[in-house]
């Protein structure tokens, strides 16, 4: 198996060159996830309204028992939301609305590793950029989407960029990290892979829940295990601010990917969110290369 930097290297030379030539298996799992996310939005939303009604039923109507009836006041019951249902609100909350983001990827065995990517992105508009140094190659991979129409480039490129064909409605995060960790560096992913069902969800703190969750994919070179570990934090409006996690791969060997790149280990990556609602301005590239 090549080494995170090497996998990081041909990444980025692969995106200047032409194409990549495969995406990160995780991927095909979270568009399952995106696809559903409209049709979850309102059964979350009407969900979590319910368990706060029925809070505020139990607020008006119940009185402890072992208190005694002192001029009509009443003790209020506690409101229970769960840790799943608590995440589940903070992530729709987190994921229709303009944010600024840094990701820090490495290897879980290997901190020299780290690459940080940063960027902004707005859902309504599909409008947003991204940077990403890669850690000892010299080159950094560049994107920007404008309405929707993506343009992609690379240091040392003198300022040309590609177009792709197609509506795009997020960035590629996959591509920045030259396909090292899962599709779930993307916030818009990793928002649907925190809505995927059969997740384990506690709460470790006032605003800190961790979560778990291990699914087989299948696909055409066999059976790949993802297991996805880590921590979410939300900031003072109950948004996401930070995920931290780790996700691990285990398939078979994959013929004819360049190198003879074989998937499994396991990386470390760091999401932070920040400035929701910020607007987000990227200006349209002047030097296009159109790929067909």
């Amino acid at each position: 198996m090549k080494s995170f930097d090497e996998r990081l290297a041909d990444g980025l030379h692969g995106i200047v060159d032409g194409d990549l030539d495969s995406s990160p298996p995780l991927g095909a799992l979270l568009e399952r996830g995106r696809r559903a996310r409209r049709r979850r939005t309102s059964a979350i939303v009407s969900g979590t309204l319910a368990v706060l009604a029925l809070g505020a039923i139990g607020t008006a109507t119940l009185v402890q028992p072992s208190t005694p009836e002192r001029s009509g006041v009443t003790v209020a019951a506690p409101e229970v939301v769960s840790p799943r249902m608590a995440l589940a609100s903070a992530t729709e909350a987190s994921a229709s609305i303009s944010y600024k983001v840094k990701v820090t990827a490495r290897s879980a065995a290997d901190a020299s590793t780290a690459q940080v990517t940063e960027g902004a992105f707005d859902p309504r508009t599909d409008t947003g950029q991204l940077s990403s140094p890669s850690p000892g190659a010299g080159v950094v991979y560049l994107e920007r989407l404008v309405e929707g129409v993506r343009f992609v480039s690379s240091s040392g490129s003198k300022d040309v960029w590609k177009q792709y064909p197609g509506r795009h409605d997020r960035l590629a995060y996959h591509r920045a990290l030259s396909g090292a960790v899962g599709a779930s560096a993307d916030p818009e992913q990793l928002f649907d892979a925190l809505r995927q069902d059969g997740a384990k969800v506690t709460r470790v703190g006032a605003d800190v829940y961790h979560f778990t969750s291990t699914t087989s994919v299948d696909n055409r070179y066999g059976t790949e295990t993802v297991t996805f570990v880590g921590d979410v934090t939300l900031d003072a409006d109950k948004r996401i601010a930070k995920v931290s996690y780790e996700l691990t791969r285990k398939g078979q060997f994959r013929p004819g990917v360049k190198g003879g790149l074989a998937y499994g280990g396991t990386d470390a990556v760091t999401v932070e969110l920040s400035d929701y609602g910020t607007p987000v301005q990227v200006d349209r590239p002047t030097k296009v290369v159109v790929v067909k």
